[in-house]
């Protein structure tokens, strides 16, 4: 036979042996020289058995999906320079995290990331140490696959030879409250130029922005961490009318109502819980023939300019609730410099502390009446903290920087124009009964500063109190215990204000959210 076939079945006759082909057999192939040996065929395997019927295409395979990587990194610098912008882009829509690390202190970790998946994401990182060079990376996040991290460097400029930093002492055992210090600074209270300034907990300034020439230092300035805004004002000058300052943006916002140019805005500006702003500004009394300064307080809608609370201290006056000066308090009798709006179980009332008068004011600002007047000589039993009776002398007699902590219930910063001391207070005041209770009360050696100063509730038990000039001490309630100071060698400030690691800046040390978020991408930036 010159070719075998494939399939077969044997049968057996006269001794020969015959292959029958089974039907649906095909010949094997085999030699076609008699001396020729056939193949040896492979067998039949998974791997080469036919996946599909004959003639069938082949189906579509899914592509493998490219990793993500970054194409560009573009920064730009905020106003100062420790503020950083960073334009990434990618090949792709993946959500994106940033750091900066300084070179000369690895702790210094700023961080942001955008979490939404996008081929081209904006960050924005803040609050870095001036005069210093980071290593910026940006790295994809997901969702996968995604490439590897791209750097660039980041150096920032020194500040104003103006700004200085503070030097910081931390009780070891209490620790400080917070980390960010905003306050205005200058060389001095009549010196140009003054600044805006936020420090960090090591006392390096982090942020500032200069102030309009011809303010004075003794301005208020309060971060609102609902929309990233400060709002400040005073300043002894028609420049301090409230104004509104994005740290990215710069000012969003000045009051010009009518007249403004011949204004002075002092002391004094805030927004009130119900978004209005409040302004404290001078205003010339009258009696007599004889003419000296008072001051108004006003409240306006920044978004209509519409001005629905006026109140002038010549109603005062008038109602001889205010005498015209004498010859202790010159032509600035009553000397406003703070208020504030707090909304009571009976009411609004408006806060105002008169220093030079040595009084401290609730109003009606509905009416316009006094609902009480806080004073030696007006009829007040005061009561110390045991609750027993402690005399009037014990009344503060010029103030600044109050605080409202409830209904009639306030922290005071005594001068004590006409005393030996300077000392933090906090009073609880009961009208009806004509009651006023020091509930506490601290100073300690040497502390005597008879003009500013200031006091601001920490929420913890502690508070902050200004000397200014002079050192920023937290003080523990509680025990009297110093827990942190801050020292200006250079220069003064006025009212500082103490925030959480989590507000202002991006900085990883400072706040325990983003330290634990970081940790979390960390591996996609290395």
């Amino acid at each position: 036979m010159r070719r075998l076939l494939t399939c077969a079945r044997e049968c057996s006759v006269g001794g020969w042996t015959i292959l029958l082909a089974a039907p649906g057999c095909t010949p094997a192939p085999g030699p076609t020289d008699p001396g020729e040996k056939a193949p040896v065929q492979p067998p039949v395997t998974s791997e080469t058995a036919p996946l599909r019927p004959p003639g069938t295409p082949a189906p579509e395979q899914d592509p493998v999906p490219a990793p993500v990587e970054v194409v560009t990194l573009v920064t730009a610098a905020g106003d100062p320079d420790t503020m950083v912008e960073i334009a990434v882009t990618l090949t792709g829509l993946a959500s994106v995290a940033v750091a900066c690390i300084s070179d000369t202190e690895r702790d210094q970790i700023f961080f942001a990331e955008s979490a939404v998946p996008a081929d081209a994401h904006t960050l924005r990182l803040s609050g870095l140490l001036p005069a210093d060079t980071y290593t910026c990376t940006a790295a994809p996040t997901g969702p996968p696959p995604v490439g590897p991290a791209a750097s660039t460097i980041w150096i920032t400029s020194p500040p104003p030879e103006d700004v200085h930093p503070f030097t910081v002492l931390i009780n070891p055992l209490l620790g400080m409250t917070g980390a960010w210090t905003l306050a205005p600074h200058a060389l001095g209270l009549f010196t140009d130029p003054d600044y805006l300034v936020i420090w960090g907990p090591d006392g390096r300034p982090r942020w500032w922005t200069r102030l309009p020439d011809g303010i004075r230092m003794s301005i208020e300035a309060l971060y609102h961490t609902e929309d990233d805004v400060i709002v400040w004002g005073g300043g002894a000058s028609p420049d301090g009318r409230i104004r509104m300052h994005d740290l990215w943006e710069g000012e969003l916002y000045a009051w010009a109502p009518d007249g403004w140019e011949e204004t002075t805005f002092h002391h004094d500006a805030k927004r009130i819980a119900d978004g209005r702003l409040l302004t404290l500004e001078d205003q010339q009394n009258t009696a007599d023939g004889d003419t000296w300064e008072g001051f108004r307080i006003r409240a306006h809608d920044p978004t209509t300019g519409i001005v629905d609370f006026d109140f002038g201290s010549q109603t005062l006056v008038e109602q001889g609730i205010l005498p015209p000066p004498d010859s202790t308090t010159d032509n600035d009798p009553y000397h406003a410099n703070w208020m504030d709006w707090h909304e009571t179980a009976d009411g609004p009332r408006v806060y105002v502390s008169l220093c030079y008068a040595e009084q401290i004011m609730a109003l009606d600002p509905d009416t316009g009446d006094v609902v009480w007047l806080l004073g030696a000589g007006l009829g007040w039993t005061v009561l110390g903290e045991m609750g027993g009776d402690i005399g009037e002398g014990a009344l503060p007699d010029c103030t600044h920087g109050l605080e409202v902590l409830g209904d009639d219930h306030l922290l005071v910063y005594d001068n004590g124009l006409n005393e030996t001391s300077s000392n933090a207070q906090e009073w609880l005041v009961d009208p009806d009964a004509r009651t006023a209770q020091r509930m506490w009360t601290w100073t300690e050696p040497d502390w005597s500063q008879w003009y500013l100063g200031d006091i601001d509730d920490l929420g913890n038990g502690r508070v902050l109190i200004t000397k200014a000039p002079g050192p920023l001490v937290e003080v523990e309630k509680a025990t009297g215990v110093v827990a942190s100071r801050m020292e200006l060698p250079i220069g003064d400030t006025y009212r500082a204000e103490r925030y959480a690691g989590c507000d202002f800046f991006t900085a990883v040390k400072d706040c325990p959210e983003l330290a634990e978020r970081y940790e979390e991408v960390r591996a996609f930036l290395e």
